[in-house]
Formats: structure tokens, sequence, C-alpha cells
């Protein structure tokens, strides 16, 4: 590791900066394993595209414990010396979530984002700290907090508790936290008033940057599908966000602007929130359109209907992007098409 964990704090404000996007798994066609030469191959098109992090998102399908865990290797594996790396640690249990961040650090992850898992249910704002504490002291990692996925509304309106939020950024090891996308500017500046000084705050939604870097100095942002709006040879977001990082607000304007054009932002809509939860079908074709790997993932998760990806490749268009053909190639993955694999034909 880069740092020891009274360091970690110092690690992260000198060396988080820039953009996380999530990878999500990649299988093969008949979706009985994973695919490690396509998972390979996203953490490759992730970097060419100028990110400086990518996550690994091995809760967003379903997946055996053990698999979730090789995927993690993979991407760690792959994303070494080349940008950093990282886990969303969502597991069923705060027990799978310890055994995710011990493996994380065990695999060579440069950082994990951690929330509560989803078998658990906090009884007091001092049950939620506890808990939170209790799974950050099994790792020696550095822990982008994530307070998104939680039912804490009935603690107070703002979603999370304030002064939940202020001792959780005061454990050595927690050295950022990820605002939920979507959620109100009132969370986010309340965010960088409360733990600015002392973590890193992600706002991942690009019309926030304008004030976000700027006032409060946000300096890294994720995890987002930021690759469902650029390419390699077009980094626009990036762009954005290091003008933006520069001073320069009037040339990240423009190509902000040039970007909200008529019929793009709807793909982007799409891309982000459609079904309210993680969208990792949607994203990955929004990501196979600009050059990733692309491929079903196994149930459970939503359905990618034809309107959804109509509405992206309309959007991807308006912003200058053309889509990948054929779509066959993202139902098995562009590396499997490639190799020449084919969704199977059933005649009567």
């Amino acid at each position: 590791m880069e740092y020891t964990k009274s360091e970690a704090k110092l690690w992260a404000k000198k060396n988080m900066k820039g953009l996380e996007v999530p990878v999500f798994p990649s299988f093969t066609p008949d979706l009985e394993d994973l695919d490690e030469e396509g998972n390979r191959f996203d953490v490759n098109h992730i970097f060419a595209n100028g990110f400086t992090s990518v996550l690994a998102a091995p809760e967003v399908c379903g997946m055996t414990f053990e698999e979730r865990k090789k995927f993690a290797e993979i991407v760690c594996d792959e994303a070494r010396g080349k940008m950093h790396s990282s886990v969303t640690v969502l597991q069923d249990t705060v027990e799978q979530d310890i055994e995710m961040l011990q493996h994380s650090e065990k695999v060579g992850g440069t950082h994990v984002t951690l929330g509560h898992p989803v078998q658990y249910y906090p009884r007091s704002e001092g049950d939620i700290f506890q808990m939170y504490k209790f799974m950050c002291d099994s790792t020696n990692l550095a822990i982008t907090f994530y307070p998104g996925r939680l039912h804490t509304w009935h603690f107070h309106p703002s979603y999370f508790p304030p002064d939940v939020m202020r001792r959780i950024a005061e454990i050595p090891n927690v050295v950022a936290m990820k605002v939920a996308g979507g959620g109100s500017v009132a969370l986010t500046i309340q965010a960088f008033h409360l733990c600015g000084s002392q973590i890193l705050v992600s706002d991942p939604m690009p019309d926030r940057w304008f004030f976000t870097i700027p006032k409060y100095g946000q300096q890294w942002a994720g995890a987002g599908p930021f690759y469902a709006m650029q390419t390699p040879e077009n980094p626009r977001i990036v762009r954005i966000f290091d003008l933006l990082m520069e001073s320069e607000v009037d040339k990240a304007m423009d190509i902000y602007w040039e970007m909200a054009r008529p019929g793009a932002s709807a793909s982007l809509a799409d891309s982000y929130f459609h079904t309210g939860i993680v969208t990792a079908l949607t994203d990955k074709y929004a990501h196979w359109c600009t050059g990733g790997n692309g491929g079903t993932v196994r149930p459970p998760t939503g359905r990618l209907h034809d309107y959804q990806k109509d509405a992206i490749r309309a959007g991807l268009r308006a912003l200058g992007i053309t889509p990948r053909e054929p779509e066959e190639e993202f139902y098995v993955g562009r590396v499997n098409y490639a190799k020449g694999h084919r969704l199977k034909k059933y005649e009567g």
C-alpha cells in the first residue's frame, strides 16, 4: 500500500484527483462465468478515456460472493500501474462487507467505497456510526463513505444525520464522501461545510462542479458513468473537470453547453436514473456504444428496453458520437464477438 492507515487522509488529498467511473461485470455469452478478458478490456478503455480511477461494482447483478471477489481482483490487477482502483463494498451483511474490505486490500485496491450492507437497518443515529466504524476498523484501506441506499430519512430531513456525517469523517481511514448522484444541492453544501476540511467531498453531477470546484475545492468526483458522454478521442467530461480545476470556467462552460444541445440530455438521464437503482445494464449499453465491451449482466437486474436503447443512441448522436454496431455485439460482448461468438438461433 502507498500509505499507512494514519496517513490515509493526507494520501487522498495528494492523490485522489479527477474522475472515477464504475465498471460492471462482463460474463461469457451463456452468463455462466466471468469474462476476464472482457472485464480487462473495459478497464483499459476507461483508462484510455483519461479517467483517474476505476471502481469495480460487484453488487449490481446476480453473482456468488466468490465471483464478486474474483471480479474485484481482476479490476484491481488490470488497473495497477495505470490508475487508482476501488471496489464498491455494499454486500449482504456486515460480515461480508468486512471480508470484501480485507479482500480488496489483499488484491491491491487503492481505496474502497463503503456503504451499509443490505441486511442492516439502523435503530439509532449512534447505531449508524458504531457499525460503520466497526467496518472501517477492520481494514487499512482508504475509505470513501457512501451514505446512499440506507433508510435514514426518519433521522433527519436532509437524508443523512449531520452529526453522524461529521463523526464518520473523523474516522482515521475515511478519506472521502460521495454524495449520492441526484441528491439535493443543500445536502452537497452541508457535506462540504461539515466534512470538507477533513475529507474530500464528491458530488458526481457535472452541473454542480461549476460551484463545488471553485467555491469548495472539490478535486475528485465519482463514481459516475461519465463514459456515457465522451470517447477517448473527445474526452469532454474529463476536460470540463480539468478546466474547472485550472480555473478556466468559461472554457469549461463552452463544453458543457455543447453537451446540453437538444436531444442529448434525455440519453444521459436514461443512462443515470431510469430504474431508480444501479442502472448496470443501461450504463453498460451506453459504455458499449462509446467503445466499451458491453455484454448482458445476470439477473436480477432491470431489463434493457428498446426505448431506452433508442434514447441513449439518439443522445449520443446529438453529441456527435456514432454508437457502435451491430446490436448483437453488445449482447455477447465486444471481445467475444471478435472471437466469433454469436447469439444462438433456434429453428423449429
